[in-house]
Formats: structure tokens, C-alpha cells, sequence
């Protein structure tokens, strides 16, 4: 009877041991994100993420078996958070650069576009790179187009945050700056909402690379995810969600 009562004991503690192996393996993946910039990722009238990194999202954690969670805030305290551990990764439309990579780890790119230059159509408007010298020119703060404003356009005039909290594009309009760097799809989009008023400058300004960024202690998250991106590329998923949302990326 003891014996049997032991063996029961042991069963018991292996299935035990079994089910929290498993709920350990299964666990959620926190992104954060501003959920702000559409078709990647924007919030719906329900308060349902959507978008074309939404979905790539949806693959990645599924690739990983794990639960996705979305954690919103401004795009200026994204970094901040990750940094200190409190989500595990950011998907926000976040180019590479040295100085993100000092703080954060960084994926392998899942998306390369273009800065481009939005500007007025008209006459005395600047139309080339090379007009924008002494003008007023507009970019996110903290944003890889503002970064691109300081190395590429050292004779441009940085424009100084809207007093009203105006946007860059109706500063633009108004005529209170003269130029606004964007990511390419945005620039696009824009320039085809506002077909007489707005064009957009042939030359890009620079490349950028989107990327994911992990925790600092994200060492396995990476591998995790680089190796989804990677099923993501090689199975076509990835040009499909481009397609899906209208978007052309130039490493196609």
C-alpha cells in the first residue's frame, strides 16, 4: 500500500513538473509600439491594433509560440522602456542606427526604405537637396529623419517644435516650414492626398533600414526573432503583408 501510495506520489509530481514546463515555455511577448503610423501600424475605431507590422507581429509570435501583447505609448518614451526591461521589444517603424544599437539589440532588417523631402509645389519652392540650404526644414525629433537633417543638411534651418502642437504636414501647408523629411511611404501617401500642393524631392536623403529592437538582456528574443523574420522572408509571407498594404520595399 505504501509503495503504491509512493508510485502515485511520483506520477503526480512528474505530470506536475510536465504542465509548469510547459506554461513556462509558453509565455507572452510584450511589444511596444505608438501604433501611429499607417499602413504599418495604426489603431482601429474598436481599439484593435492593425496594420502591416501588426500582422507581421501576429507571424512572429506565432513563429515562437508565444502570446503576443501590445503595450501603446508615445514613440519618444519607446526606447526608454525597452531600456529598462519593462516590455521586450519595440516594432514601430525603427530604423537602425549606431546609436540605438548602443542602447537596445537590434534585428536583422525586415524593411528598407527611403527618407524622402516633402515640399510645397509652386514657384521659389525648393525642388533638389541641394535648394534646401538656409530653409526651414521639419523632422521628428529623437526620429532617424531628424538624424538624417544633422548629417545630410548641415545648411538647412532645424524647425523648431510647433508652439500650438501643430502637425509637420499642416506646418507645411501653412507655409511655417518650408521642407519636412519623412519616411518614404509616408511622404508618398502624403504627396498624392495633396497632388497640387505638396511633391515630394526625387533624391532620397538617405536609406534606412526598420528593425526590431529587444531588450539589452534580449540575447535569446533575438535569436527567437531573427530566425522568425528569417521563415518570414524565405516563405514569401513577408512580401505578401508588403503587397497587402500597398507598400514597395527598395530592397525588393
Amino acid at each position: 500500500m505504501r509503495i503504491h501510495h509512493q508510485l502515485l506520489v511520483l506520477v503526480t509530481l512528474v505530470l506536475s513538473a510536465c504542465a509548469s514546463s510547459g506554461s513556462e515555455e509558453r509565455r507572452s511577448w510584450t511589444v511596444g509600439s505608438d501604433l501611429a503610423n499607417p499602413p504599418f501600424a495604426w489603431v482601429d475605431e474598436a481599439g484593435v491594433p492593425q496594420g502591416r507590422d501588426v500582422e507581421m507581429a501576429k507571424l512572429l509570435a506565432y513563429s515562437m509560440d508565444v502570446d503576443l501583447e501590445w503595450s501603446r505609448m508615445d514613440f519618444a518614451d519607446l526606447l526608454d522602456v525597452l531600456e529598462r526591461g519593462e516590455i521586450d521589444a519595440v516594432i514601430a517603424t525603427l530604423g537602425a542606427t549606431p546609436e540605438r544599437a548602443e542602447r537596445v539589440l537590434l534585428s536583422e532588417p525586415y524593411f528598407l526604405t527611403s527618407l524622402l523631402v516633402v515640399v510645397r509645389r509652386g514657384d521659389g519652392e525648393p525642388t533638389s537637396l541641394a535648394e534646401l540650404g538656409g530653409r526651414v526644414v521639419s523632422a521628428g525629433i529623437g526620429t532617424t529623419s531628424e538624424r538624417a537633417l544633422r548629417a545630410e543638411l548641415p545648411d538647412a534651418i532645424a524647425a523648431p517644435p510647433s508652439e500650438k502642437g501643430d502637425s509637420s504636414i499642416d506646418r507645411l501647408l501653412a507655409g511655417e516650414v518650408d521642407a519636412l523629411i519623412m519616411d518614404g511611404p509616408d511622404a508618398l501617401d502624403f504627396a498624392r492626398e495633396y497632388p497640387d500642393r505638396l511633391a515630394v524631392i526625387e533624391e532620397a536623403l538617405a536609406t534606412e533600414n526598420y528593425v526590431i529592437a529587444i531588450r539589452p538582456d534580449g540575447a535569446e528574443w533575438l535569436r527567437r526573432i531573427n530566425g522568425a523574420l528569417g521563415e518570414l522572408s524565405v516563405s514569401g509571407n513577408a512580401k505578401r503583408l508588403d503587397d497587402e498594404f500597398g507598400l514597395v520595399s527598395d530592397a525588393q
